[in-house]
């Protein structure tokens, strides 16, 4: 299928867009002359990115939502149409993370990662996938997942739950609507840096480390890293333009998913001893 070559004054909506990689996904496609939509729960981060946006002549609708709430999210879709006429490419992509040993989250815990990573997906697709059909014109859908909806990563038990839901929801969704010219694509980066563990919580200790001594460890990290967020957001709009159904971004993100898939008694067996060794060192 032939992908969207051309975003000049095209609809684009990006859900958690205050910062990271949504913020990001919302620069690349303003750069390419797309009008903007955009949603974050973080009000202040929303409105400046919108007034960034704006000061260099984008046409930009914003507002605040929490995706895990159906409510606010189909307000918000009813919002983009009446505002903007359409939705060309939609991009869920707002998410959150709580990582540890899984006896160690709260029932608190568990339920706001299924309501952000996988609800806030699910509601996305479900107010605004119909929308999109109806208004005819073909259109394409990003689903935001990670690395770790391709395979298990140790502490991040419900998170990589989610992520492995939203790449199969994608997978199927990407199906079902190709017959209405609607292409979908899931974006699976691995270590980027974003500040998304600063914003998150870690719910376990080591033997060397508490929980905030972990974060900042991890934090470190991924500034060490140094795959910064525009990169994924280029990769987003490539999808888009070049219509990619499982988008891998960074090296990590395509080793680990090969290696799962080549066998998964050795990637278990490699796991559980990174787990334990970790859990000495760390």
């Amino acid at each position: 299928m032939p992908g969207i070559k051309d975003f000049a004054g095209k609809v684009v909506a990006v859900t958690g867009a205050a910062n990271g990689i949504g913020r990001e996904m919302a620069r690349a496609f303003a750069r390419r002359g797309a009008r903007l939509v955009l949603a974050d729960i973080d009000e202040a981060g929303l409105f400046t990115v919108e007034e960034e946006l704006e000061e260099a002549g984008v046409t930009v609708y914003a507002q605040p939502v929490d995706v895990s709430l159906a409510a606010e999210v189909e307000a918000f879709c009813e919002n983009v149409y009446r505002e903007m006429g359409r939705v060309d490419v939609l991009c869920n992509n707002a998410g959150v993370a709580v990582a540890g040993d899984f006896e160690a989250m709260s029932r608190e815990d568990l339920a706001r990662v299924v309501d952000v990573n996988l609800w806030g997906v699910i509601h996305g697709c479900h107010y605004f996938y119909p929308r999109m059909i109806a208004q005819g014109g073909g259109g394409h859908i990003v689903n935001t997942a990670s690395a770790g909806g391709l395979a298990p990563f140790m502490a991040l038990a419900i998170y990589c739950c989610t992520k492995y839901g939203v790449v199969g929801l994608s997978e199927t969704l990407r199906a079902e609507a190709a017959p209405h010219g609607i292409e979908v694509s899931v974006i699976c980066p691995g270590v980027i840096a974003t500040d998304i563990v600063l914003r998150s919580s870690i719910r376990s200790c080591t033997t060397r480390s508490s929980p905030e001594r972990l974060v900042e460890i991890t934090d470190r990290v991924l500034k060490l890293r140094g795959y910064t967020p525009d990169r994924v957001a280029a990769a987003a709009v490539r999808a888009v333009e070049r219509n990619r159904a499982v988008v891998r971004v960074t090296p990590e993100a395509y080793l680990t998913d090969w290696a799962h898939r080549i066998s998964r008694r050795a990637f278990d067996f490699a796991t559980t001893n990174a787990a334990r060794l970790a859990r000495k060192v760390l």
